[in-house]
């Protein structure tokens, strides 16, 4: 028998928890909005197929993903953006539960064209910060300092300074 990742669960989970790991901040909110946007659609296949409970599990962790979203916001130095994301994250957040609570497909929609937007902004930020970084790393080192003695051994075209006791 052959393992693979696909029929592997731990190996699938390995994978994801090395990407995480190795993400930046925007790549992780990146990854953050696709697993939100995975689970809404989830839930709204279980409620079409009318399966409660694993509709409920999806809207759950959907609800988890935004409330860390949430959570993630610096809101003294974010400003009127982070502000806004808190409030769309809220309005989100209730849509969400509004949806589950009624058995309707159209508010987890809604949020999922909202987090399917915010997506697509934060891949383009994603990839302008992998650019920097990748062309920080391309870049040649800054020239280094002397240290030590050969930080002394300079010439004396310069003025020293002299200590009189």
């Amino acid at each position: 028998m052959t393992v693979t990742v696909s029929n592997n669960p731990n190996a699938i989970a390995t994978y994801l928890a090395c990407d995480v790991a190795s993400a930046d901040p925007s790549q992780i909110i990146v990854l953050l909005y696709e697993g939100a946007i995975y689970r809404i659609g989830q839930a709204v296949q279980e409620m079409e197929k009318q399966n409660a409970l694993a509709a409920g599990i999806a809207i759950y962790r959907a609800l988890a993903i935004v409330g860390e979203l949430r959570k993630s916001l610096n809101l003294e130095e974010g400003g009127e953006i982070a502000r806004n994301l808190d409030r769309l994250y809220l309005h989100m957040h209730e849509e969400l539960v509004k949806g589950h609570l009624a058995k309707q497909t159209q508010p987890l929609e809604r949020v999922r064209t909202l987090l399917t937007e915010l997506n697509s902004s934060w891949r383009q930020v994603a990839s302008q910060v992998k650019n920097m970084l990748d062309a920080r790393a391309g870049a040649p080192p800054p020239p280094m300092m002397p240290a030590g003695l050969a930080a002394y051994q300079q010439p004396d075209a310069a003025p020293r300074l002299t200590l009189i006791a």
